[in-house]
């Protein structure tokens, strides 16, 4: 954000006399591509920015043509000379247009490249990265005038869609940013594209509002009645709600403007907009605040750069976040809810080294605020203390000469600071402690004789010999210090007031064991064909427990590197990223997150009770692993096709390929709109796994053991498994063993109604208050929620044949309503259907209705004006085309402009009315109502066979649940609700007025200030 962005709003006067000594801009187009949209866009363009306080934009358009009259160009060339700007509407034409090459080539050779704004209307600009350079082959919308010129990353407005939409084009999302991207530079260097748009949203606020304001004045001066004034009463009332949907979308518009520069802010504001009006605008700013994270992983909550690109060499956890050192001797703190990083600089450039074991612990240390920090090296200590300094004190930061220094530790209260070295001279180990407590950090040194050797020097406390070579140290409760040798696998237990030990003797560790930061618990790590296993030892009672960490079968080489105090999750280091894995005392309750939005990851901790930390290249990334969300483990199965398809690409001769990976049907259940919703993932090879509970085991006499089961949620603990034949099991409660005690029958034989080639359910869902199945030929089986009735059974309006198959085999073709009062079914070779479930649920025969012609895929989504039913279907047809058409009544499909190459549908989100298309490793989402593309995902799809299968993609009861290579990820959500809890998350703090654009006030209670 800069502070140019409100300086739109001043007191009215008269306006500005038209420019009369050129233009502003010369408008540049392909009479072929835009003979139509030109005109249309100048014109949009000339009134955009209208303020009473600056003059009018001149622009020229060559409306007779060049073209058509080559004499002319003597006159463009004029035209060019007096305008300040060049605006190049590019496209397919335009590439190829001898005239716009003239007219590009002219501006080129003549004024300096950034006069030059270049908006895409069709075609594509590519910029190869790794030759730095346009990629004229690919690129086909720029002349090649321009192509040639450029020589570095172009920025460009795009303006596909509005092109593409015409009918769309007053109420597109990206009308008034793109025209403010356009306008902006036109007004002088010093004018933002947000204070542009800023200006726009609010002169459109305020004309609404005293247009509804004099239309309620008037009524209520002419009021002779209760009637006339009551009617008076609600427009005021809608002028306020008018004013207040402005200030909506003005808050959702920035927030579009400034995520790239600042996310945070961009997440603050969308938050706002969404809490004033929740509509499609608002949802969509939302939505791409939340999921506009990069890289993409839905558990990295930001990443923060290290001030003046410090680069961090070790870090290591607070209370309240991490402190750390880098290698040119500067301390760092950074405490994520407090704001951005803090930065001692050191006066000792480098760091030394720190010789010893490999496996010794962190090199600094901090206070539990994280106000005193240490770290250490091979010559001393350096202290430093961030915040309020102690009274009479005058410096931040001292360096303690100590060679041989090898550990350190802080008291939680900053109180005392312990240090452990290796006397060099006399081959002795010791420990000492220094008094911090009101000191200045300037004068802990007590003697500074030169020929007194250096740790008689210091204002040590106590001091103490040890037959450890100590690799960490750790204060503990109750002023306890532990002591331990890495090396040696020993521990040791002493007082921190007398430094003496508090145990008989030392204690055992396990061989190459990584220690919490308390040093009570140490995690070692097993890994092999079978999995990843971790084990926790408690020394102080002896007591083991372990607890399975699935790793990807594709990421290697992994090592437990942290463990947090309350031993309840390890954190693994891959090839790949970070593995964080729940290891509570309850065995029913695991879970895993696969932590991948950071490359090349440095020093990783585990903060707080559901936080991760990692340093990489000068930045700070911080995870969220809080709540229920976490990654359901792949079964075995996929990861051994996975680990064969990645043998067979690297050319292994030995390799077999073998059967391509299973597929899975997904299915969630919410009982609250904020709590936690549980996730079953049941895959086409029989097994079934559920989310924090483990995989699901039929009893080894079960005909169906290794059968693929179609998972139904009954309520949050309780799942119901059908298989293709209608019986069913039903889960209900958990063993050590997994969840997977309490089978029993469940559905009467005699489902097929008569036919039995119709007797395979091939769908089974929830509705509101029933669960329903679906057979190979649409019949519908309703069944009451708590299992006690008869199914109802409603035959198929096709008779006897089969024409549906299982969701893991041809996924998307039955879809339900939300609240239970529809299904659609879109049968292979014949016409889309729709059945009213309410009067199936009567026992009436007649429900189906014919709502289309037949299609790959039905989905189905609620109304946009928060009407309680859905209203609308979104179908993939057989020529890939996606439509849109209505549940009930009159009104034929209206064919989505997605333009581009993708492919299947792979899900619909009906919060924000999104689309989400599968585009190789990648999810593209488009707005359901204009078509615009809102965003990727970039998700590294699980693809069994070598193609992702739509049934990859879940969404659900606010959540969307995506396969991956790893697992089936949790993490993205897309209800209003978890998405503010989110954004609020990721912004990392509170929202204040200096954030908010102009003519919009902070509210009294912000939502991210809860």
């Amino acid at each position: 954000m800069t502070d140019r962005r409100g300086r739109f709003l001043r007191t009215k006067r008269a306006r500005p006399a038209p420019r009369t000594d050129g233009y502003d801009a010369f408008l540049s187009y392909s009479r072929d591509s835009d003979g139509e949209f030109a005109p249309a866009f100048h014109s949009q363009l000339l009134d955009f920015d209208d303020r009473d306080d600056v003059r009018d934009l001149r622009i020229f358009l060559d409306r007779t043509g060049l073209a058509n009259n080559p004499s002319l160009w003597g006159s463009i060339k004029h035209k060019l000379e007096h305008s300040d700007y060049l605006i190049l509407l590019a496209s397919e034409g335009a590439a190829s247009s001898h005239f716009v090459a003239e007219e590009v080539a002219w501006w080129l050779e003549h004024r300096e490249p950034e006069t030059l704004l270049v908006a895409v209307t069709s075609g594509k600009i590519v910029w190869d990265r790794s030759a730095n350079k346009i990629d004229k082959i690919s690129t086909t919308a720029l002349p090649a005038p321009l192509a040639e010129r450029i020589d570095s990353e172009p920025k460009w407005t795009d303006l596909t869609r509005l092109r593409q939409r015409r009918r769309f084009w007053r109420r597109h999302p990206d009308r008034a940013t793109a025209l403010a991207e356009l306008v902006a530079p036109l007004r002088g260097p010093d004018v933002s594209t947000e204070e542009i748009l800023s200006a726009h949203i609010a002169r459109q606020g305020s004309t609404n509002l005293w247009s509804r304001l004099a239309i309620a004045g008037l009524l209520v001066m002419l009021a002779v009645t209760g009637v006339a004034f009551g009617y008076a009463l609600r427009e005021a009332s809608r002028a306020n709600e008018a004013v207040n949907a402005n200030a909506a979308h003005l808050l959702g518009a920035t927030s579009h403007v400034v995520h790239q520069d600042d996310p945070a802010v961009a997440q603050l504001l969308a938050v706002e907009a969404v809490e004033r009006l929740r509509d499609g605008q608002t949802r969509t700013a939302l939505f791409n605040a939340v999921t506009a994270n990069e890289p993409a992983d839905p558990y990295l909550l930001r990443t923060v750069d290290v001030p003046e690109e410090t680069e961090l060499a070790d870090v290591a956890p607070t209370g309240t976040g991490i402190v750390g050192r880098t290698d040119r001797g500067d301390l760092v703190r950074w405490n994520p809810d407090d704001g951005e990083p803090a930065v001692l600089r050191g006066d000792r450039t480098p760091f030394g080294t720190v010789t010893g074991s490999g496996r010794a612990g962190p090199f600094v240390a901090g206070s539990a605020d994280g106000t005193v920090v240490a770290a250490v090296d091979d010559l001393g200590v350096t202290v430093g203390r961030f915040g309020p300094l102690p009274e009479g004190s005058t410096s931040r930061q001292t360096h303690l000469d100590l060679p041989g220094a090898t550990a350190v530790a802080i008291t939680p209260e900053g109180d005392t600071l312990l240090i452990a070295w290796h006397d060099a001279t006399s081959g002795r180990n010791r420990i000492g402690s220094i008094n911090l407590a009101g000191r200045d950090l300037a004068v802990l040194e007590s003697d500074a004789g030169s020929r007194r050797p250096h740790e008689q020097r210091l204002a040590f406390s106590g001091k103490v010999e040890t037959e450890l070579a100590v690799t960490s140290l750790a204060v503990g409760s109750s002023r306890t210090l532990a002591v331990a040798d890495a090396a040696a696998d020993t521990l040791e237990v002493r007082s921190v007031d007398t430094l003496e030990l508090t145990h008989a003797g030392p204690v055992d560790l396990p061989d190459g064991a990584v220690p919490s930061p308390s040093l009570n618990d140490w995690a070692t790590l097993h890994s092999d064909e079978n999995g990843t296993t971790v084990t926790v030892h408690h020394w102080a009672d002896g007591s083991v427990r372990s607890a399975d960490c699935p790793v990807p079968r594709v990421w290697s080489d992994p090592q437990v590197v942290a463990m947090d105090d309350a031993t309840t999750r390890a954190l693994i280091a891959t090839d790949r990223g970070l593995v964080a894995c729940e290891i509570a005392g309850d065995a029913d309750l695991r879970r895993t997150w696969h932590l991948s939005g950071v490359q090349r990851t440095g020093p990783p901790v585990l903060v707080g009770t559901d936080r991760v930390a990692a340093a990489s290249d000068g930045r700070i990334a911080l995870w969220s692993t809080a709540d229920a969300h976490g990654d359901v483990p792949l079964p075995d199965s996929a990861g051994a096709a996975a680990t064969a398809a990645a043998a067979a690409d690297a050319g292994d001769p030995g390799a077999d390929e073998g059967p391509a990976g299973p597929t899975a049907v997904l299915a969630t259940y919410r009982d609250e709109s904020t709590g936690p919703a549980s996730t079953a993932a049941s895959w086409s090879d029989g097994t079934v796994t559920i989310h924090g509970r483990g995989t699901v085991t039929l009893p080894a006499d079960s005909p169906d053991a290794g059968r693929p089961l179609l998972p139904v949620w009954l309520d949050r603990d309780s799942l119901l498994l059908v298989t293709p034949e209608g019986d069913a099991y039903r889960t209900g409660g958990g063993t050590t063993a997994g969840y997977e005690a309490g089978f029993r029958d469940l559905v009467a034989p005699g489902l097929d109604g008569g036919d039995p080639a119709c007797a395979t359910v091939v769908s089974a869902q929830r509705t509101r208050d029933d669960i329903l199945l679906v057979d190979a030929c649409s019949g519908l089986h309703l069944l009451d929620a708590g299992l006690q009735e008869r199914a109802v059974h409603v035959p198929g309006p096709l008779g006897t044949t089969p024409r549906l198959e299982p969701g893991w085999t041809a996924p998307g073709r039955v879809a339900v309503a939300d609240d239970g009062g529809e299904v659609a079914v879109a049968p292979r070779d014949f016409s889309l259907r729709v059945a009213d479930l309410d009067a199936a649920a009567r026992g009436e025969t007649d429900v189906w209705t014919v709502r289309g012609s037949s299609v790959a895929q039905v989905h189905m989504i609620g109304g946009t004006d928060g009407a309680d039913l859905p209203d609308q279907l979104v179908t993939l047809g057989l020529d890939a085309a996606v439509r849109l058409r209505p549940v009930t009544g009159s009104g034929g499909p209206e064919a989505l402009d997605l333009a581009g190459t993708y492919g299947d549908v792979m899900a619909v989100l009906p919060g924000p009315n999104l689309v989400a298309r599968n585009r190789g490793p990648a999810l593209a989402f488009f707005d359901i109502e204009t078509g615009q593309k809102m965003g990727e995902l970039a998700t590294s799809l699980y693809s069994p066979g070598g193609k992702v299968a739509p049934g990859a993609v879940h969404a659900a009861d606010g959540q969307l649940l995506v396969v991956q290579d790893h697992g089936v990820t949790t993490g993205w959500t897309f209800s209003d609700d978890q998405m503010i809890a989110r954004a609020c998350a990721m912004a990392g703090r509170t929202p204040t007025p200096k954030d908010m654009p102009d003519g919009v006030t902070l509210a009294p209670n912000p939502a991210c200030s809860a």
